[in-house]
């Protein structure tokens, strides 16, 4: 049995490639891995239920015996979501280590999804739709603060609004909830989510790790009207249009192969909220 996965790193990895994993000892993952290689050097498809099968025999009776029964229920589930078509990599333990799970995870048997943008951060597929839209939403939050705004008014257009905004852990208070009427006046009071009176700075910064901002144009059309020609006022859109294929059409196939969800399955819905404001005057 090797020592050391022969898979390249997995942050190196394209993420169409890294994007579905489930975490299972070291050991079974490299016999896991060596069952793979021999499989492949026939010209037939590769039995995923019957490599799984072979693999719990070949650690029955070794380190791992009082971990069999769990780790050997994931392993299969593993293999039929293999079979079903669905790209699942495991990954030992000790790679794990290398990557970011939510508090309490990994655990054996559950369905991790890769952030689109962060190739160490992994979310259950439960949770992802929310942590990822969270990740984005408080990156532009951050972006605006660090640019010295003193104003921050977050609106609702469409998708996510009032009850999905309470779940997020961001740095702005929730407005408390208003009646709308018929009223254009009321309306656009009752959409408004977080609002926020800050200090602000006359001296912009771009924060450190920005990872949505490379692929907002919007956001850097912000950034470079504040930075370089003194923007006081602003407004900046967070989209979230793609579903990154984590849909009920996944959550159904990690079902029925036997995979944990992490929780109960938050769907995506494309959402559009606006960030309205005003920066800091220069001292």
């Amino acid at each position: 049995m090797p020592t050391k996965s022969s898979r390249p790193d997995l942050a190196s990895a394209p993420y169409a490639e890294r994007q579905l994993v489930i975490v299972l000892p070291d050991d079974v993952v490299l016999a896991a891995q060596k069952a793979e290689v021999e499989a492949a050097k026939s010209n037939d498809p590769i039995d995923w239920k019957l490599l799984a099968t072979a693999v719990v025999r070949t650690m029955t009776g070794s380190l791992v015996t009082t971990l069999i029964d769990v780790t050997a229920e994931a392993l299969k589930a593993w293999a039929r979501a293999r079979a079903s078509g669905l790209n699942v990599l495991h990954v030992g333990r000790s790679e794990a280590m290398a990557l970011r799970f939510p508090p309490g995870h990994p655990r054996d048997g559950v369905l991790y999804v890769g952030h689109p943008a962060l190739p160490s951060v992994y979310y259950t597929i439960a949770s992802f739709h929310r942590m990822a839209f969270e990740h984005k939403f408080a990156e532009a939050v951050d972006l605006l603060m660090n640019l010295g705004a003193t104003e921050i008014r977050v609106e609702h257009v469409r998708g996510w609004s009032r009850e999905f905004a309470g779940k997020l852990s961001v740095a702005l208070p929730m407005k408390e909830h208003l009646q709308a009427d018929a009223s254009s006046k009321s309306h656009a009071k009752a959409s408004l989510l977080y609002e926020a009176t800050l200090r602000g700075s006359s001296k912009p910064t771009l924060p450190e790790d920005l990872v949505w901002y490379q692929h907002e144009p919007t956001w850097q059309s912000v950034a470079k009207g504040r930075m370089s020609f003194g923007l006081l006022q602003f407004s900046l859109t967070v989209n979230y249009e793609d579903d990154f294929g984590v849909n009920a059409g996944l959550k159904a196939s990690a079902h029925r192969a036997g995979l944990e969800l992490g929780g109960n399955f938050e769907d995506h819905e494309a959402t559009t909220w606006t960030l309205h404001g005003k920066f800091a005057t220069d001292a």
